[in-house]
Order: structure tokens, then C-alpha cells, then sequence
């Protein structure tokens, strides 16, 4: 473990124990700084103890439908705070200060929640991707975009799947590029604008001022991010941000990170012990992490539900991290979607752009994960002991895939150089053998081939051709003679489906919505249309 982790988590341990015995608290002494610039009168009160968030001003709200009875608000705006000295942010040094030592920033805020604060116990938390709340656009199948202040109808509240069963929602700018007081020479900043957001949303931030709204005060916190913001919950874990500064306990008591497998990105001290210069994603030939190394074993450890798709195993070395574990507050689901599924429909879909498979027409895998990911959002809050949550089945146990050694010669595989990598066995249909089995891979109507889309690799925050699988659909003539009938066909996919109901995999609201798309899934045939000759 590295120093300033230790050092973070070392902290947090020895508060617990404080809190525990009843001694008082320590302030950490701060590091001397050398620049001095004054920060935004929101800040002007900074102590140079801690950071913290010190005002929310609200730009913006709008209805967000009805619930159960409950009225939903959407609101959003600005989050003023300050990095003090005492955190361990790699480039800190090189940053404005002001007087005390402390760097103020604003990043804008999303929070959709009940219009009586109170209401709810739970909020789920999202870390965006490249400023696009990608998890609230899977879980309320909606296509939202942009930062809250941009998202000019994000109040349509999609299918209510959050709010009908009380939980609320947020996210926070962290990024890179998409706020402009995160430094690119200092991206850890971002992990405590998350950190200290958590914080204020469970209550534990004294704000200069009353906001116009009610924030809440929310016992039970979960980060959740997909993709990107899987990999930016691995290193948010893994160098300890997940510790609260003063009580030394878990910020967000869940943490879902949907693709994450073990990757992390070159943020702040990963990065530097990597030798490398932080950019806001994966170091092409960087190892993922272990389970050991984003956990910790204090109680800063939040319940950990880690998710791989099936193209995962291709370009993000998934394999690395496929494996059993004994701890009861972590899952591993390996999912045989893949990592960015395609619409059934599509027509009208870009998947078949120039910069993948040489520009040559593909039509890609439509197997979809959200309804499993719904799923595995409200079992997680049965876990943390919700009380709107306590009907919801138990978080079923972990499925891994079946794997096979890879080698020099597997296709559109991004092998890790001097690490032995495997990836799932297969069936005669091409689909991923183990896993949880979804009705799509027991009884499919194509196959997954390629398994990843070229060229699969992790180069760039843009090379991402890899997250797409194709698919080859089975003509008519070929689905007649696997199931005889649309009929039969939908008979034994509901049959497997209330298997993965009974199991925990799926929940039974979502049951008659992929019925009907398994029957679209049935009578698909892609339209292939011409592509331009492949970018270089």
C-alpha cells in the first residue's frame, strides 16, 4: 500500500477508534504551501484543517414527477468548497491558494429528490462519465446528456424506477473537462469534490449559509458509475477517499462500479506511482487492481458490487479479476452482454461508424443489461438495510464466466504484455459459457461473434470500438428450426427469465417489458448500411 493511502486510511482508523473510546478528535497538521491567490468568497471562511464543501447555490429546478404520492423535484446548480492541504493530492502544490493554504473550486450539482426533505433514506450517487449521467440513463431508460445545467428536460422522469421505490438521485462534476476547477495537474481534486459531496449529503457539512432548497440528510450513501465512472470508483476506493476525514467510517456505504474489473484511471496517486502523467482514464498496459488493493479492510469499505460485461474480458483483462472471494460485502457479476450494448433497432444506429472494423458494416450485439442492473441497485439496498428496500430480494452470489487461456493468437484481444489473461469458453451459439445466464444466451437468436469489435485496445479515452460486440442473427429458417415458433421461443425465454427472478438476478416488475423486447429481439433483421471508407 502506498504511503499517502496509508496515511489517509491510518487517519481514519484511529478516528474510529476516538469516536469509539469517546477521546477527542486530531486535526492533521498541514503541509507549508508556497503560492498564494485568493479563492471565491464562498471560501473565505476556509479553515486549513480539512477540506470540506462550503455553499450550494441553486441555478434551477423543475417537477420530476409523482411517486407513490411523493412529489420529485429536480434541482440543480452550484457546489463551492475547498481542497485543503491535508488531503494527498498528487500537484496540489503547483495549484492557487489562497491564504491558508486551501484551493477553492465550484463544479456544478444534479439532485433529484422528494420536495419534503426526510422522505427518503437513500440516495444513489452518480460518478458521471465525461459529464453525462450514463447511469441514471440505464437505470430510468431516458437520454439525458451534458452537465445538469445543459440537461434542459432532466426532469423526465423515464420509467420512475428510482424514485417509485424511494430512492433519490445525484452526481457532482469530477472530471477533467467538464468542470474548470479540476486541474489537469492535480485530477485527485475531483476525488474530493466526490468525497466531500458525500459527506454534505449525509448531513455532515456545516454550509455557510441555508441553501434555498433542503440538501437532506441521507443515512445510507451509494456511488455507482458505469464504464469510465467503473473505473473512477476503483481508484476513488482504491487511494482511500472512501474514508470519511472525521469520523474515519465509509462515505458511501455502496459502491456499484459497472464495467470497473480491477481498472482505474490516472487521476492522482495511482498515476504517479505508475510513472505516468494523470489523464481521466486507463493506462494502456497497466495491470487492473485486486480486490485487496480497492478494498482495504477498514471501515471506510463500502458493500462492493463489481460488474463485467462480456467484452470486458477482451479489451479491459476482466480475467484478472474474475475470481471467487470469501468476503460477504462483495459480488462479482459477470454479465454476457456486452460492455455498450447496441438498440435492438438498429437502423439508424452509428455503431457501424468508420472508426471500427476497418469502416466495414457490422451489426452489433442488442443483448441489454439494464433490467439486471436495476436489479442489483435495489438488492444492494436490501443489503444496506433500506427500509424502502426491505421487500427487495437478497443480492444473489457472485457468477463468474467459464474461462479458457488466451493466447498470441485470439482476435480483437488486447493482451497485457507478461500477463497470462483467459477469456469465457463459449457455446455452439458463440455466447459466453458460466456467467449469470441471462434468457438471451440460454435460448439465443444469434451469435456473438465477433465477441469484441476492432480494433480492441485502450490506447485512448477514444479507442473504445473494443466496449461493442457484434452479432450475426439467425435468418428464420435457422430460429424455426431451434424453436420450432415465436411462440415456443418466448415460452422457454420466460421460462429461463422467472429463473433469474426466483435467483435475484432480475427483478419480477421488469418481467413483461422483456417479454416484449425478446419478441422484437426475435423478428430484428438488421438493416446494413454502407459504410465510408475507414479514418486513419
Amino acid at each position: 500500500m502506498d504511503h499517502s493511502r496509508w496515511k489517509r486510511l491510518f487517519v481514519a482508523g484511529s478516528l474510529s477508534c476516538a469516536l469509539l473510546a469517546g477521546t477527542p478528535l486530531f486535526a492533521g497538521t498541514p503541509r507549508q504551501q508556497d503560492a498564494q491567490q485568493q479563492v471565491p468568497a464562498a471560501d473565505a471562511n476556509a479553515s486549513n484543517e480539512r477540506s470540506q464543501v462550503t455553499n450550494v447555490v441553486v441555478t434551477g429546478s423543475q417537477s420530476a414527477g409523482t411517486f407513490g404520492g411523493v412529489t420529485y423535484i429536480r434541482t440543480w446548480g452550484t457546489v463551492f468548497g475547498y481542497v485543503g492541504p491535508g488531503d494527498a493530492i498528487i500537484g496540489f502544490d503547483a495549484l492557487p491558494h489562497d491564504s491558508k493554504g486551501n484551493y477553492g473550486y465550484e463544479v456544478e450539482f444534479e439532485l433529484i429528490a422528494p420536495e419534503k426533505s426526510g422522505t427518503n433514506s437513500v440516495i444513489l450517487v452518480e460518478a458521471e462519465n465525461r459529464g453525462t449521467p450514463v447511469l441514471l440513463n440505464a437505470l430510468e431508460q431516458i437520454g439525458e446528456s451534458g452537465a445538469p445545467s445543459k440537461t434542459t428536460d432532466g426532469g423526465m422522469p423515464g420509467n420512475g424506477f428510482l424514485f417509485s421505490h424511494g430512492t433519490s438521485y445525484a452526481r457532482v462534476q469530477w472530471q477533467t473537462g467538464s468542470a474548470k476547477d479540476i486541474p489537469s495537474n492535480a485530477e485527485g481534486v475531483g476525488e474530493v469534490i466526490m468525497r466531500d459531496f458525500g459527506r454534505m449529503l449525509a448531513g455532515h457539512t456545516e454550509l455557510n449559509g441555508k441553501p434555498p432548497v433542503e440538501i437532506g440528510k441521507y443515512p445510507t450513501l451509494i456511488l455507482g458509475g458505469i464504464s469510465l465512472s467503473g473505473f473512477y470508483i476503483d481508484t476513488f476506493l482504491a487511494e482511500g477517499f472512501n474514508a470519511d476525514p472525521r469520523t474515519g467510517i465509509a462515505v458511501f456505504q455502496g459502491a456499484i462500479a459497472v464495467d470497473g474489473t480491477g481498472n482505474w484511471i490516472a487521476i492522482n496517486e495511482l498515476a504517479a506511482q505508475a510513472g505516468t502523467q494523470e489523464f481521466p482514464y486507463v493506462v494502456p498496459d497497466a495491470k487492473p487492481l485486486k480486490l485487496s488493493d480497492i478494498l482495504s479492510g477498514h471501515a471506510s469499505d463500502p458493500f462492493y458490487v463489481d460488474i463485467a460485461n462480456y467484452t470486458d474480458f477482451y479489451r479491459l483483462r476482466a480475467s484478472l479479476t474474475d475470481v471467487e472471494t470469501k468476503n460477504p460485502r462483495t459480488r462479482r457479476y459477470d454479465w454476457p452482454s456486452a460492455h455498450a450494448p447496441a438498440p435492438v433497432d438498429q437502423s439508424v444506429q452509428a455503431a457501424r461508424d468508420t472508426r471500427c472494423n476497418g469502416g466495414v458494416p457490422l451489426d452489433l450485439n442488442p443483448i441489454a443489461h439494464d433490467a439486471y442492473l436495476r436489479a442489483v441497485v435495489m438488492e444492494l439496498e436490501r443489503e444496506l438495510d433500506v427500509p424502502s428496500a426491505r421487500k427487495a430480494p437478497r443480492l444473489p452470489p457472485s457468477k463468474l464466466f467459464l474461462l479458457d487461456a488466451a493466447s498470441s493468437r485470439t482476435p480483437n484481444f488486447n493482451a497485457l504484455p507478461g500477463v497470462r489473461l483467459s477469456v469465457p469458453l463459449i457455446d455452439e451459439h458463440a455466447q459466453p459459457m458460466g456467467g449469470v445466464r441471462f434468457p438471451d444466451v440460454e435460448y439465443p437468436v444469434g451469435k456473438a461473434v465477433p465477441p469484441s469489435v476492432p480494433p480492441v485496445t485502450t490506447s485512448s479515452i477514444e479507442a473504445t470500438c473494443g466496449n461493442r460486440g457484434g452479432w450475426k442473427q439467425y435468418s428464420m429458417e435457422e430460429l424455426a428450426a431451434l424453436y420450432g415458433s415465436e411462440a415456443n421461443y418466448l415460452k422457454l425465454y420466460a421460462q429461463q427469465l422467472d429463473r433469474m427472478i426466483e435467483e435475484g438476478y432480475v427483478l419480477r416488475e421488469d418481467r413483461e417489458e422483456m417479454l416484449k423486447t425478446a419478441s422484437t429481439m426475435y423478428n430484428r433483421r438488421p438493416v446494413m448500411a454502407e459504410a465510408a471508407p475507414a479514418s486513419h
